[in-house]
Order: C-alpha cells, then sequence, then structure tokens
C-alpha cells in the first residue's frame, strides 16, 4: 500500500465517521441546525454548528435533538408553560414546518411580484409619480388571503399528509416564507424597472 491509498483511506475515513455523527437540533418553529452537541444540561445545550460557531441553546426552544439518528424528544406538554399542543400533535407541526423550511417555493408568486414591481417602477420614473412606491407593499398585501398548497413532489416525505398538524405547520412557515419573498420581489421589480425606464426615457 502506498501513502497516497492510505491518505485517501485516511481521510474518507474520518469524513465518513462525521458524517455519521453528525447531531441535530429541531427548533420549535420547524427551524434545523446541523452540527455537534458538545455539552448537555437539564436547561440548555452548548452546540458547534458547521461553521464551527458553538453556540448556547435553551432546551425550551428546541422540539428534539438527534445523536447518532435517534431523535430524543425536549417538548413536554404542559399549558403552564405554555405548551398546548399534545406531545404527538405538536411533533406533527413541528415536522410541517420542517418540511415547508426544505421543499415550498413561491416561484409564481415571487415572478407576479417582480413583474408588478417592474411596471411600478417603470411609470414611477417616466410619470415622476412616487406614488408607485407603494406598490411592493400593496402587492405582498393582496398575497395575504391566499392560502397555500402542499407540492407532493417536492416533499421529502408524505407520510404525513393525513394529519392536520402537519398541514397548519407547513402552512404557517409557507406563508411566511411567501409574504417576505413576495414583498422582496416586488422591491427588487421596483428597482429594474425605474432602472429600464432610466435607460429607456433618460432623465
Amino acid at each position: 500500500m502506498n501513502k497516497t491509498y492510505l491518505f485517501i483511506l485516511f481521510f474518507w475515513g474520518v469524513l465518513s465517521s462525521n458524517l455519521i455523527a453528525q447531531d441535530k437540533l429541531l427548533f420549535l418553529n420547524g427551524k434545523e441546525l446541523d452540527g455537534s452537541i458538545l455539552n448537555q444540561t437539564e436547561y440548555e445545550i452548548t452546540f458547534k454548528d458547521k461553521k464551527e460557531k458553538e453556540i448556547v441553546v435553551d432546551n425550551y426552544r428546541l422540539f428534539s435533538i438527534t445523536k447518532n439518528n435517534q431523535e430524543t424528544i425536549l417538548y413536554k406538554y404542559d399549558t403552564l408553560e405554555g405548551n398546548f399542543l399534545k406531545e404527538h400533535d405538536m411533533k406533527m407541526f413541528v415536522y410541517g414546518e420542517r418540511e415547508a423550511y426544505r421543499s415550498y417555493s413561491s416561484n409564481f408568486s415571487n415572478a407576479l411580484g417582480l413583474a408588478a414591481g417592474g411596471v411600478a417602477g417603470y411609470f414611477m420614473h417616466k410619470d415622476q409619480s412616487f406614488i408607485y412606491v407603494a406598490t411592493p407593499l400593496v402587492y405582498t398585501t393582496l398575497t395575504l388571503p391566499f392560502g397555500t398548497s402542499v407540492k407532493h413532489k417536492k416533499l421529502s416525505s408524505s407520510e404525513y399528509l393525513k394529519e392536520d398538524e402537519f398541514l397548519r405547520g407547513y402552512e404557517r412557515v409557507a406563508r411566511s416564507k411567501r409574504t417576505q419573498n413576495a414583498l422582496k420581489s416586488s422591491v427588487l421589480g421596483v428597482g429594474l424597472g425605474f432602472l429600464t425606464s432610466l435607460i429607456v426615457n433618460g432623465n
């Protein structure tokens, strides 16, 4: 065995062990953090993320932790603490939130926001009227009444689709993502439309 082969073997061994040993924190808001658990007490967890940054997380902010592919639920049903959902229902809700973070995208809403903002920005410069500056807020507000749909093909797992709390959790995060993206895309559209009018129509 030559040294190059031994080095490659060692490198992949270390890499594989790191991947296998990777821990996860699942927050109550559905966000997930990968890294390594350095220390755990009754009240908090010291965690090192993928960027080698050490953070301290209070246990009450977490739904569960995963070590060696084994999930341990930290959430406890306790109405006095404000935890009104039973453990299974909360699990479904958080899993729905996590799924929306992973798979939901609002491409149609983004494209529409970009177009609406573009038209507004163009006429804002052309007509020298700043009334169009409100377009992003108006557009974002108009998207609020519409629900979101679960895109089955993009789901990492479809086993919980019949669970009401899973769908509620998914809806909460999906709506939030769509609203933020609607505002961002329409603001970007206004900027691009204004710039286009500046080039086409001059000062």
